[in-house]
């Protein structure tokens, strides 16, 4: 059931979803997305521009926060190159490096109301990482990012421009419930969510369940995502066999390679040092160790 969660998209594209950075730098939202797309079968696709912005140093780092952002990136390398990483990383090839280059010459300014001339847009991050995922044959990219881009331009310049169906950039919101429409849609939702939110795959009694949806809706809707929020909310308080959903959310959280790699990566930040043989050969946790 939960396998089909991909939303209806272009047919002539069949490299799935992917995601701009902002979405996988929070964890919340990493965790929600990355089990979303291994729910689906897949691994999650980092484009190359994305790829970067995760593992690269800025031009700048504030002292303060260098630690911190020194091991957030050696863990995003990690995690990536890991025998059995839940994520891959979206390459060009030579034909697409050439679509690409044609692709990101048809952006417009409207696509960019933050950009004061059209010279800025070909080193722009968010028009590289739109023109890497049309040329890579993405579905769909989502971000929430309505500030820098324009969604709607965007997507009305690649209908027209490209002639595809659907449209390439979706924020979050849209992306989920799209895939999560009703009936068994939303008890997929509710299930995957409560497995983001326990990844340890603890059991949870009704109460816990509250509790940590309470807090995960609540940072949904800190991080632009409220009418995913409205839905959990909902069909928590309406679904007619809970403890089969408390169950089901429980095994996915336990089986979910996504949700380990979570685990090992929070442990990595904890201890502020990249440990890689905590990931183990087969896969297994050397969590017991901490």
């Amino acid at each position: 059931m939960l396998a089909n969660t991909r939303p209806a998209l272009n047919e002539r594209s069949s490299r799935g979803v992917t995601f701009d950075a902002t979405m996988l730098t929070r964890p919340t939202q990493r965790r929600l997305m990355t089990l979303w797309t291994e729910l689906s079968g897949q691994r999650t696709a980092l484009l190359p521009q994305v790829h970067a912005e995760l593992t690269a140093p800025p031009a700048f780092e504030a002292p303060k926060t260098t630690a911190s952002a020194r091991v957030q990136r050696e863990a995003w390398a990690a995690v990536v190159q890991a025998p059995h990483s839940p994520f891959e990383l979206a390459a060009l090839d030579d034909d697409a490096r050439a679509r690409f280059g044609e692709i990101i010459g048809q952006f417009t300014l409207p696509c960019f109301p933050l950009l004061y001339n059209v010279d800025e847009i070909t080193t722009h991050s968010s028009a590289i990482v739109l023109a890497q995922g049309l040329a890579a044959g993405m579905d769909v990219i989502v971000s929430n990012n309505m500030r820098s881009v324009d969604h709607f331009e965007i997507n009305g310049l690649v209908r027209e421009v490209f002639g595809r169906n659907a449209g390439l950039l979706l924020v979050a919101d849209d992306a989920l419930l799209a895939a999560h429409p009703c009936g068994e849609g939303s008890r997929a939702l509710l299930v995957m969510a409560l497995a983001s939110a326990c990844p340890d795959g603890a059991e949870l009694t009704a109460g816990d369940a509250e509790r940590l949806l309470a807090s995960l809706c609540q940072r949904l809707d800190g991080a632009t995502m409220p009418q995913t929020a409205i839905r959990l909310r909902n069909r928590f308080a309406t679904d007619g066999d809970l403890g089969s959903v408390l169950q089901e959310a429980r095994e996915v959280a336990a089986a979910s390679n996504a949700l380990f790699h979570e685990r090992v990566r929070a442990e990595w930040v904890r201890r502020r040092q990249v440990d890689v043989a905590m990931l183990g050969r087969d896969g297994a946790s050397s969590l017991s160790d901490s």
